[in-house]
């Protein structure tokens, strides 16, 4: 679940601008070459981009004028327990994609124009399929179809592991994301897959 909408004044983006600005932040959002199919199906669905166009723009500085670089106002919604970990990657992606546009255009900033804000929902007040849902409930959501399979991990290179919420290949070692379970080191691609598993399991959540 990432929703993103980001605000610009009107006529500030044409349709190809938003398409590709669009297409930049789910690709970065996703990280598809990672992602196991099973899983990538229903995470497709769950990241959306949309564009709002405001009319009478006005910064402290008066009236957006159209000859100046257009202020953005981005919203990235998430589940309340996904945000601290996701802030700095999601927030990096939309700016990486903002500014590729602006190289396309030759827009240059002197900052204070830019403002990308990562809002967290909290368990309960998630509308997952428009029901009441949990962090953990989105993730088991996205992860089902994979996590209804046989993973396999023949191919695994040492010290590599399958995390078994989403199928990520997981790499063991001090900064892993990992718990201890029935003598066994798992391996997570993140704190809301280790989550899932522990309430899954009904076992504590600390990290190793």
């Amino acid at each position: 679940m990432n929703l993103v909408e980001i605000t610009h004044p009107a006529g500030a983006l044409d349709a190809a601008a938003q398409a590709e600005i669009a297409r930049q932040i789910t690709t970065g959002l996703l990280g598809a070459e990672q992602i196991p199919p099973e899983t990538l199906r229903r995470a497709r669905r769950m990241v959306h981009v949309l564009f709002r166009e405001a009319k009478g723009w006005t910064t402290g500085d008066g009236p957006w004028p159209d000859q100046a670089p257009p202020p953005y106002i981005v919203t990235i919604t998430v589940p309340e327990a996904w945000r601290a970990e996701m802030s700095r990657h999601g927030i990096g992606v939309v700016r990486a994609a903002l500014q590729r546009q602006d190289s396309r255009s030759g827009i240059s900033r002197e900052g204070g124009d830019v403002w990308i804000n990562v809002v967290g929902i909290a368990d309960g007040s998630i509308g997952l399929n428009g029901r009441a849902a949990t962090a953990t409930g989105v993730v088991n959501y996205m992860t089902e179809e994979y996590r209804s399979g046989t993973p396999e991990e023949s191919d695994l290179p040492e010290g590599v592991v399958l995390d078994p919420i989403c199928g990520m290949q997981v790499r063991l070692g001090p900064k892993a994301i990992t718990l201890e379970h029935d003598g066994t080191t798992v391996g997570f691609c993140a704190i809301a897959c280790r989550d899932a598993y522990a309430q899954n399991r009904g076992l504590a959540a600390d990290a190793s």
